[in-house]
């Protein structure tokens, strides 16, 4: 049976992290996605990273992280 993507999304909790909240990398087991040409929001570095991250609870998500200041930039899907 095929489930559809709207329906997977449903059965995912997401993660909880905040836009600006400091990169906690071990506690989120991340891994690395993209990288995105786009400026820092706290430190105008000209690079961000794209990271899957997975907390302690098994609850999941995608965030962009200055590799400068380890700050959140943005939550993506």
């Amino acid at each position: 049976m095929q489930r559809s993507l709207s329906n997977l999304a449903h059965d995912l909790v997401p993660i909880t992290i905040n836009v600006g909240e400091d990169f906690k990398s071990i506690v989120w087991k991340a891994q690395y996605d993209m990288d995105f040409n786009t400026e820092c929001l706290f430190c105008f570095s000209e690079r961000i990273t794209g990271y899957r991250v997975e907390d302690e609870a098994g609850h999941s998500g995608k965030v962009a992280v200055c590799p400068h200041c380890e700050k959140v930039n943005a939550i993506y899907a």
